[in-house]
Order: structure tokens, then C-alpha cells, then sequence
């Protein structure tokens, strides 16, 4: 009966479509002036005598082709137009297609009178999907990086090396139009100079190529950086040596070529203080190539060899370099790659009080201390190919390879001390290829086919020491003088994916798009545990090793609807999932249907409200799928489980956004709710310190809400951002077979004032409040406020002076207070005209020993004391080419 009833409604649609699309016509034609030479962004605008039926406008081409979709039998008034000809006004109609409805122009001559321009200056300008920040209106001259002058944009943020405009994520930067690093945001934030940017433009649902504008599914958000005019064909660039107390260094050089048709940059640094040039978000983008038509996977925890949290190191000594090209060999050819090599040593120390919670709560203390040296190496090609207007074909390589060695000795204190040493040696191997094209078949058809390859071997062997027995209770552990486990973890997966997607204008209120798929994964994880005795022979625990193949297959097909009634355009799509799944020794297979809705209201221009609504299901990692025993830790296993399979949710959200008077105010707030069942929990065995955990399908639901929200005000040269971020979650948690129910509540409160004093001084305040509560059995809270203050003044005409301060006061889960202060100076001579510039860094100047972080997971509380490097003096010299 269901079946009956959706294929009544898809007959009913397709029919209604090819109804509307009846009383629409094409016409096309070329305009040409005199000499029969063709011209370019000519404009053509068909105005229609009905007072309810929509203006027409297209643009000509390079060659003066057009396109215009108009009604059958209407009246229009057509006028064409260009600068350098005389327009023309004609009154037509047209009652069947026309392919050939030339026009000609004649040239215009005429003197030029005196030109009076009357324009109003904007700091910030609106345009469709476009913000533009003039930077003039924001910056001062002190700005050094790129990075120095977000900081001072009302409305953008930066966060741990993450631009966010307006509450949301920029997911690809570019120069000039062209992605840089493939859209990396800290390669670029720390290395671009501030003096050769003359806007930022903020590109909203931003995509590669206006083929891929109904085609693609994922929204970018892009920021894009346009250059001074002088710069657009010029190389710059920086180099810069720094050499300061306790054998403290940094030598860094950032070189860039630019030009309309190339582009070149090169990045290398080496430092001994905790700089890293790349933030484990960057990866998300550079590792695996890109796509424009499959979503992208989850990232190997093995590439937090190329990043880390910066604060989060005791010692660090961080070898960087990148090459990134791009080059247009000629009008329908670009090629553009990226190189890029890590070779980091670091050493992380900390100290934390963990409360394991159950029907007991279990208290521990412990001091780690870990040293890893990561070895890392990334390469990435791409070709793309525009045979013409309506042809596009792209081809990108990937490859990655990461070598790793990792020691930790900890001391961890329950009831008796004990000492326990871990040490991990692996690497990691990932091959990428992607190819895709896109064509516009017709005026009406634009199809996209893709095809994904993916290939990952991954191995290491993790060996735990300790003068105390451990894991006794789960493993069959031999007892001895002194105790050592061995565990070998071998992973080789192969990914495959195919997609076909046509979307289809019926008419210009009326889409239609289809798609056919298939995705697989082939990938098999292999493990051996051991205990090594004082002698060197080995117990083998053969019967809880690993040998897991997981097969995973999705035919998959969709349907779907645009359109728009008024000021409402609404998308209504079904995705069809077939899947066949084995995993052990278990097979199954699954027929899922995935809905979705989405629906645009425009108030006003620039005010919108959006609405969407989903259903999805989600396959586990492979680890969840094991039939035997993982060690992740000297005192935690992972038991597999066949027998699960996926997950679901219902995610519902509602955005709105003014930007109407963005050069006073502007406001942003979303909503997201998502009520999750089945859900994959973790069922866990505790015994004292150590735990077992199984993941396990609950059919109790968990539910999700979130609120954002921030608003911004903008006085002349003054702007004040306020924030809001709340997050609600409940959720269910098993502890030694007993379910019970809890609830996390989440929050952020924050203002930031910016300041132009003058010309040459700025001056920004900030404050954020962040807490965490989690209600259970018992109610566990933890806060942090932060006060903080960004400072750059120019003085003396030569002296640049820079501070950034932050005071952090902390009170963790057991009330317990831990407040720390953070800042860092800078103060800088340049002479005017010269490319040789000096200074003088100190970080850390109160010479601040630790950090704070709180965290819950599972059944822990967590309460970190991260020791961090101690106080940096740094004479630099830089030259600027």
C-alpha cells in the first residue's frame, strides 16, 4: 500500500513537471556588432507585460551567445545593452523555440563629459551570498600576519587555528580565487602578510564551479583573500631568524609567487617552542584529496603527527615545510599539487585527578610523561579540465606516510603506586585517487559522475611494562616478578565509491534531481596479544586475537524536489540505501530510506530563515565490530560485537540571519535537535581502575539541543560581538550491567569589543564564560572564565609594541579552584623604505608552569594540569621581500 501510494506521488510530480515546462520556451542567439565580431557580457533583459510574471535577464558569453527561458505567447519588452554600444528596446513575442535570434549592436561615439562620482565608502558590504570586508577601514599597519588582522573583523572569529564567521566554520580559504593548500586555514592565517591584502570576502554555499551549483551537496563557507593590485603579479614574502635564551630558536620563511595565470608558495619552519604550522582541522581538507560530490570520511588518529595543540607540549622541536603550486598550462588546463613534511619531537607532561563513577566512585591520581617523534609526509596532485563552458573533468592523487614512535611513563596512585611504561612504534600508508566530471548536457541538464579510491595499511606494536600486575581481571596474565604485554595491530582497508547525478530544470521555479550509487569497504584488522616473560619467551592469548574482516556494500539511489512558491524555496529528497554487511561471521542486510527536507524563507533582502530536517543511519567503526579483545590501554580493553549494525537519528534544525544593516548590526541564531535510537553506547566492566568496554546498540533514545546565537554592533570604528552557545544532552550509560540515564548541559557566554583608538592603536576586550554540568546519580560542574586582551600600538613612527593577555580562572569538577595567567609581548623596529625589519619576543612572561582542562567521558571525570613550556626570549630579524 506504502509503495502504491509514493509512486502515485512520483508519477504525480514527474507529470506535473513536464506540464509546467510546457508553457516555457528557449530562446537563443548570439549578439555581434557591426564587424560581425561576437560581444561579451552584452546584457539582455525581457521585462513582461503581465504584472506577475518574472523579469529575464542572461549575459553573453565570450563568444555573444545567450540563453533566454521564456513563456510561450507572452508580451516582453527586450532591451540589450553594453557600455561601449547603443542600446536597443524592442517589444517581442515568442510562440515556439527560437535557436537563432541574433542581434546586432551598433558602437557608441560620444564625448566624454566631466564625471562627478558620488560614492558612499563601505567597511563592510553585502552582496547576495558575498561579505566584503574593505580592510583599510579595520586594519592599522601593525598587522604582521594575516591572522593579526581576522582578529580585527567584527563578526569573525578565530579559534584554535579555525576561522569561524558568525558562528560557523570556514571550510576552504582562498587567494585570488584559487585555493590555497587546498583550503588550508592556519597555512594560511600565519603565513600570508597582512600589507598585501586589500579585502576579505566571505563566500556563503561557496562551490568550485557553477556546474557543480545544483550538483554538489556539501556548502562550503570559503573566505577568500583578494590582493592589492601591485601584488597580483608579484612575488612576496618574508624570512625571519630568531635566536633567544636556553637555547631557545626559530628560523621561518613564508615566499609566495603570484601571477594571473600561476602561483607558487613555499613554507618551511623550524622552531624549539611550540609552534606547529598545521592544525589537525587542516587535514580534514589536505589529507585524501578533495571531492565536490562524496562526503568525506573520518581521519586516522596517526595524522596528529603532522599537528597538535600548541599549549598542550612541555617540549617540542618542530621541523615544517610545504610547497604549494598552481599553474593554467592554457585555457581549458590547471594543474595544481601541494608537498608537505613534518618531522616533529615532543614531549607532553600532565598531572590529573580521574573519578571513575559507578555504584562506588573510584578516585586516582596520575603523572604522565610522554615523548613521541613523528615522521610524516603528504603528497597531493590535481588535474582539472574545462574542454568547454559545459565540460568539466578533475583528477586528484593523494598519498600519505607517517612513521611513529611514542614513549609514556605513568605513575598512577589509587590505593598503592604503581608504575607503568607504554611504548608504541607504527606507521601508516593511505593512497587516494578522485575522479569526476560534470556536464551540462543541455539548458535543462547538468549530470556529475564520480568515481573514489581509497587504500590505507596501517601497523604497529604497542608494548606495556609495569612492577604491579595488570588487566588480570580480562586477560589470562602469568604472575611474575615484572609484567610486559605485547600487542601487534595490523589494518588494511580498500574503499570504493561511485556516483551518477543528473539534476534537471523543468522550469525556473521547478527542479528535479536523481542519482544512483554504490559505495564498498573491504578492510580487515588483525591483532596478537602476548605476555612476555622475564626470560623473553612469550605466552601467545591466541583466543582473543583478532582476524575481522568487515565487507560493507550500499547500492543506493535518490530522488529529489526544488522549488520555490513566493518567498519559499523548499527541497523535498529520498535516498534509498541497500546494504549488505558482513562482519566475523555474521552477515545481514539492511534496506534503509533516508529523507530529508529543507526549506528557505527570505523575509527581506538579506534576512532569511531555514529550516531542514533528516533521517540518517550510521555504520560504527571497525574497531566496534571486533569478535575478540583490543588493549587501548595499560588499564582498559575494547571487547568487539558482531551483532551490531548501525545507528539512527532524526536531526531537525532552524537557522535565521540579518544582515540587512550589516554596517550597524547584524544577527545570527540556530537550533539543532537530534533524537538518536538505536544508539551505539558503551557497556562497561570496571574493576578498580581498569575497565572493559563493549559497544552495544540500546533501543533507549538520546536527544541532543543546541542553541547558538551571536549578534554584533558596529559604531563607526567601534564593533561589540556578543555570543551565546548552549548544548543539552541526554544520554543513557551502562556501568557493570546497570543502565542509567544522564544529562549534560553545556554552555558559552562571550563579548568581544573592538577598538581603533587611531590610526595607529587598537585595542580589543574580551571576555567568555564556558561551563559543564553533568547530572546523574550525583551533580558533577566545572567553569572557567576567561578575561582576555589584544593591544597593538605604533609609536615613535619606527616602534611597533603588541601584547596579548589572558587570565583564566578555573574551578573543576571536585569545586576545586585552578586559575592561571597567559601573556605574550612583542616589540618590533623598522625603519621606513627598509626590508629589514627587528624584534624582540617573550612568551609566557609570568613564567605560567600549567594549563587546565576539565573533561567527562564515559564514566570519567577528568581534571588536567598540562605543563606547558616555560617563559621564551627571542631576539628576531626578519627581511621582507
Amino acid at each position: 500500500m506504502k509503495f502504491k501510494y509514493v509512486l502515485s506521488w512520483v508519477v504525480f510530480l514527474i507529470y506535473s513537471s513536464l506540464i509546467l515546462a510546457q508553457d516555457n520556451i528557449v530562446v537563443k542567439g548570439k549578439v555581434t556588432d557591426s564587424l560581425q565580431q561576437p560581444i561579451a557580457n552584452a546584457t539582455l533583459l525581457a521585462k513582461p507585460q503581465k504584472e506577475k510574471a518574472n523579469v529575464v535577464y542572461a549575459i553573453t558569453d565570450r563568444s555573444g551567445f545567450y540563453t533566454l527561458q521564456l513563456l510561450r505567447n507572452e508580451i516582453y519588452k527586450l532591451s540589450i545593452s553594453h557600455l561601449s554600444f547603443n542600446a536597443i528596446h524592442k517589444t517581442v513575442t515568442f510562440t515556439e523555440e527560437n535557436s537563432n535570434y541574433n542581434i546586432q549592436l551598433s558602437t557608441k561615439v560620444e564625448s566624454l563629459d566631466e564625471v562627478v562620482i558620488n560614492y558612499k565608502y563601505q567597511p563592510i558590504e553585502k552582496n547576495k551570498d558575498t561579505i566584503t570586508y574593505n580592510l583599510d577601514a579595520f586594519t592599522n599597519g601593525n598587522e604582521f600576519k594575516m591572522i593579526d588582522v581576522l582578529n580585527k573583523l567584527p563578526g569573525i572569529s578565530v579559534e584554535d587555528s579555525s576561522i569561524k564567521v558568525q558562528g560557523k566554520t570556514v571550510t576552504k580559504l582562498l587567494v585570488e580565487g584559487k585555493p590555497f593548500f587546498d583550503g588550508s586555514t592556519k597555512l594560511a592565517i600565519e603565513n600570508i602578510p597582512a600589507d598585501v591584502m586589500a579585502k576579505i570576502e566571505i563566500i556563503s554555499d561557496y562551490k568550485e564551479s557553477e556546474l557543480l551549483r545544483n550538483l554538489a551537496d556539501n556548502e562550503d563557507l570559503a573566505l577568500n583573500v583578494v590582493l592589492k593590485e601591485d601584488k597580483k603579479d608579484f612575488a612576496f614574502g618574508d624570512i625571519e631568524a630568531g635566536l633567544g635564551f636556553n637555547d631557545f630558536y626559530s628560523v621561518h620563511n613564508a615566499l609566495f609567487k603570484y601571477n594571473p595565470k600561476s602561483n607558487i608558495s613555499f613554507i618551511g619552519d623550524i622552531n624549539n617552542f611550540n609552534n606547529s604550522s598545521i592544525s589537525f582541522s587542516d587535514l580534514s581538507r589536505l589529507v585524501g584529496g578533495t571531492s565536490n560530490l562524496f562526503k568525506r570520511s573520518n581521519l586516522s588518529r596517526s595524522l596528529l603527527s603532522f599537528a597538535g595543540n600548541n599549549q598542550e607540549r612541555f617540549e617540542s622541536t618542530t621541523r615544517f615545510s610545504a610547497l604549494n603550486f598552481q599553474k593554467e598550462l592554457n585555457d581549458n588546463l590547471n594543474i595544481t599539487g601541494y608537498v608537505i613534511y613534518s618531522n616533529n619531537d615532543i614531549a607532553n607532561k600532565s598531572a590529573s585527578v580521574r573519578e571513575y563513577i559507578g555504584e562506588e566512585s573510584i578516585f586516582e591520581t596520575r603523572n604522565d610523561f610522554g615523548n613521541t617523534d613523528n615522521k610524516s609526509a603528504l603528497l597531493n596532485f590535481k588535474l582539472d579540465y574545462n574542454p568547454n563552458n559545459n565540460h568539466k573533468w578533475i583528477y586528484n592523487i593523494n598519498y600519505l606516510n607517517t612513521n611513529s614512535d611514542y614513549f609514556n611513563e605513568s605513575i598512577s596512585n589509587v590505593e598503592t603506586a604503581n608504575q607503568f611504561l607504554t611504548k608504541v612504534k607504527g606507521s601508516n600508508e593511505s593512497f587516494t585517487q578522485n575522479l569526476e566530471g560534470y556536464f551540462k548536457l543541455n539548458d535543462k541538464h547538468t549530470m556529475g559522475v564520480a568515481l573514489h579510491h581509497n587504500i590505507i595499511n596501517s601497523n604497529s606494536t604497542d608494548n606495556w611494562f609495569s612492577n604491579a600486575i595488570f588487566l588480570d581481571d580480562f586477560l589470562p596474565i602469568t604472575e611474575t616478578t615484572d609484567y610486559q604485554l605485547n600487542q601487534k595491530n595490523d589494518l588494511n582497508s580498500q574503499n570504493f565509491n561511485f556516483l551518477i547525478k543528473d539534476y534537471w530544470l523543468t522550469n525556473r521555479y521547478f527542479h528535479l534531481y536523481y542519482h544512483v550509487g554504490y559505495n564498498y569497504k573491504n578492510s580487515k584488522y588483525v591483532n596478537d596479544i602476548s605476555q612476555i616473560l622475564p626470560d623473553d619467551s612469550s605466552t601467545y592469548f591466541s583466543e582473543l586475537s583478532n582476524n575481522t574482516p568487515v565487507i560493507l556494500s550500499d547500492f543506493n539511489s535518490g530522488f529529489g524536489v526544488k522549488s520555490k512558491t513566493g518567498k519559499v524555496e523548499f527541497t523535498v529528497e529520498a535516498k534509498s540505501h541497500y546494504y549488505s554487511f558482513k562482519r566475523a561471521q555474521v552477515k545481514s542486510t539492511n534496506f534503509f530510506i533516508e529523507p530529508k527536507f529543507n526549506a528557505k524563507y527570505k523575509i527581506e533582502d538579506d534576512i532569511d530563515l531555514d529550516f531542514e530536517y533528516n533521517y540518517a543511519n550510521n555504520y560504527l567503526n571497525d574497531i566496534s565490530y571486533l569478535s575478540n579483545l583490543k588493549i587501548t590501554g595499560f588499564n582498559s580493553l575494547v571487547q568487539g560485537n558482531p551483532n551490531l549494525e548501525d545507528e539512527r537519528s532524526h536531526n531537525f534544525s532552524l537557522y535565521y540571519s540579518n544582515y540587512k544593516n550589516i554596517d550597524n548590526f547584524f544577527i545570527e541564531a540556530s537550533i539543532d535537535y537530534s533524537i538518536m535510537n538505536p544508539v551505539k553506547n558503551n557497556s562497561i566492566i570496571q574493576s578498580g581502575i581498569n575497565q572493559l568496554s563493549t559497544p552495544i546498540l540500546l533501543n533507549l533514545p538520546e536527544n541532543n539541543l543546541s542553541f547558538n546565537t551571536e549578534l554584533g554592533l558596529i559604531f563607526g570604528k567601534t564593533s561589540l560581538d556578543f555570543g551565546v552557545d548552549l548544548d543539552w544532552l541526554k544520554l543513557n550509560q551502562a556501568i557493570n550491567k546497570d543502565i542509567t540515564s544522564i544529562n549534560s548541559f553545556e554552555y558559552g557566554l562571550s563579548s568581544k569589543l573592538r577598538i581603533k583608538l587611531n590610526k595607529k592603536t587598537q585595542l580589543n576586550l574580551k571576555y567568555k564564560h564556558n561551563g559543564y554540568s553533568v547530572n546523574s546519580d550525583e551533580d558533577s560542574r566545572s567553569t572557567e572564565d576567561i578575561f582576555s586582551l589584544d593591544f597593538d600600538s605604533k609609536f615613535l613612527n619606527n616602534f611597533i609594541f603588541k601584547t596579548d593577555f589572558s587570565t583564566h580562572l578555573v574551578k573543576d569538577f571536585s569545586d576545586k579552584n585552578q586559575n592561571y595567567t597567559l601573556q605574550n609581548l612583542y616589540l618590533g623596529y623598522t625603519k621606513p623604505n627598509s626590508k629589514f625589519s627587528y624584534g624582540i619576543k617573550f612568551n609566557n612572561i609570568y613564567n605560567n608552569g600549567i594549563i587546565v582542562r576539565n573533561s567527562f567521558r564515559n564514566n570519567l571525570f577528568s581534571s588536567n594540569q598540562i605543563f606547558t613550556l616555560p617563559r621564551v626570549f627571542l631576539f628576531e630579524l626578519k627581511y621582507k621581500f
